[in-house]
């Protein structure tokens, strides 16, 4: 498929736009060209090598592949690259085994206070271990700092879903639709898979009460 797009036309032409150089390199991968999408990357980060959105394609590109060692050493290189890079430090902290996460979660926030990516992560983190009211503050915490980030509300309304307080079934289904009500409030408009879903033509119609459900079930629970 990607003859379609060669490469040094993309190069030639708008060599700056990480989308166009990411659905290239996914076509050969969906078509199983491993090496070839490995190097269409390799020349985006030439062109491009402090875009760490670039940087975490091709981390994520080797983890799908399940070269977690050559992921790791791009994670590397990276933020030498990208020190600052929430995004990057976000993959960090996962990508580390769980024994050493929180210890990568306060190099990540010594580096990107102030970044919702890396507060979403952190928030995430504590879900996985089920330490639940850590989970929910900083939660809390990352749509205060960035209501305009769907995933961050899609997460917390997934976590409400499955740790709503004990207190009584109505509280939990309280909290849900509080979750919902300050969503739409914000009108989130940027996020991985909030994108992935709003900009998918099924759900042109939908409104961003009907969206939250929709990306809350895409949103992988964090392990």
């Amino acid at each position: 498929m990607a003859e379609y797009f060669p490469d040094n036309r993309l190069a030639k032409h708008n060599p700056q736009s990480t989308p166009l150089w990411t659905l290239l390199s996914r076509l050969e991968e969906t078509a199983g060209n491993l090496t070839k999408a490995r190097s269409i990357l390799e020349k985006g980060r030439s062109k491009n090598p402090t875009d760490a959105n670039l940087w975490l394609e091709s981390i994520r590109l080797e983890m799908r592949a399940n070269l977690k060692p050559v992921a790791e050493s791009l994670l590397s290189k990276a933020l030498q690259q990208c020190p600052n890079a929430g995004c990057l430090w976000a993959e960090a902290i996962f990508m580390a085994p769980r024994p050493q996460r929180k210890i990568k979660s306060v190099d990540a926030l010594k580096k990107c206070e102030h970044d919702p990516i890396v507060l979403l992560a952190v928030a995430k983190m504590f879900w996985a271990e089920r330490l639940t009211s850590k989970a929910r503050s900083w939660f809390t915490r990352t749509v205060k700092l960035e209501s305009g980030l769907g995933d961050a509300w899609a997460y917390l309304y997934k976590f409400e879903l499955s740790h709503g307080t004990e207190a009584s079934l109505l509280s939990r289904m309280d909290q849900q639709q509080d979750v919902l009500k300050r969503c739409i409030a914000a009108e989130p408009r940027h996020g991985e898979y909030w994108c992935r879903s709003s900009k998918d033509v099924r759900n042109w119609r939908l409104k961003i009460g009907e969206l939250l459900p929709l990306v809350a079930d895409l949103v992988p629970l964090p392990t």
